[in-house]
């Protein structure tokens, strides 16, 4: 038996990293799935894999996540579980940012995370409650240098998951934040010296600069990997966390007790 046996779910940020390991995981444990993202061709790919609906839907924009949380109920006529994995990462420092690399992150990982919580908070609130999961990061727990545009932007909806647990309780929506620290992905240039396995996952090896220096600084001394955010999300997701609304939960072995390299 799966932990998500007859739940519906949307994921948004699939197409790639760890919303496209969340979505397998999601599935693996009999969850049904819209996913969703900008870029078509691989949310078809993952669909064809996993037995989900692709939409494409961009993640910054009110409309397409209004219509992403009507499709699921004209679809299912309910909604169980709403994940937002949708975002970028820009690094500058405060002395050089750039209007433009602001608002371009600002634009998915403020403005649109909020429209999401809008939007997936009133269909499950509508149809009997359920869980929405924001991914956030540990990186607006310490204070990193370099990553404030994406750092900052990631730290206030930390703060509105907890303001959205309190409003949206009532109808028994459930809301927390899933906030990995440095995780290798295919797409993350921060983990440079790593081999992509598949859209979601890279190899990394332990000796490279990235691995050896977040090692070094992380009490369990060992890297996270997006699968280990995606047992974290499916137990969030899960009626496991059924009495747990309001909470920002790291996902990276303990980085943020020491320091981001």
């Amino acid at each position: 038996m799966g932990l998500l046996d007859g739940k519906k779910a949307i994921i948004l940020g699939a197409s790639s990293g760890i919303g496209w390991a969340i979505a397998e995981r999601f599935a693996e444990h009999g969850a049904e799935l819209i996913i969703a993202a900008r870029r078509q061709e691989n949310l078809e790919k993952l669909a064809s894999q996993i037995g989900a609906t692709p939409i494409r839907c961009d993640g910054r924009d009110y409309d397409d996540l209004k219509a992403l949380a009507d499709a699921a109920i004209d679809k299912w006529g309910n909604l169980d579980i709403a994940v937002n994995s949708a975002g970028i990462v820009r690094f500058n420092l405060i002395k050089d940012i750039t209007p433009e690399e602001l608002h371009e992150v600002a634009d998915i990982q403020y403005f649109g995370f909020i429209y999401f919580m809008k939007h997936m908070g009133n269909a499950l609130a509508a149809t009997g409650g359920g869980s929405l999961i924001n991914i956030t990061s540990s990186t607006a727990i310490s204070i990193p240098i370099g990553l404030t545009p994406y750092s900052a932007a990631k730290a206030a909806i930390n703060f509105a998951t907890k303001i959205a647990a309190r409003e949206f309780g009532p109808d028994q929506v459930r809301v927390n934040a899933v906030a990995p620290g440095f995780v290798p992905t295919a797409m993350n240039a921060y983990g440079g010296g790593g081999t992509p396995i598949d859209e979601a996952r890279v190899d990394l090896p332990e000796d490279s600069p990235s691995a050896k220096a977040f090692i070094e600084q992380t009490p369990l001394a060992r890297i996270t990997t997006v699968d280990d955010c995606a047992d974290v999300t499916l137990a969030v997701a899960s009626d496991l966390f059924g009495d747990i609304t309001g909470q920002v939960i790291p996902v990276e072995g303990g980085n943020h007790l020491l320091r981001l390299p």
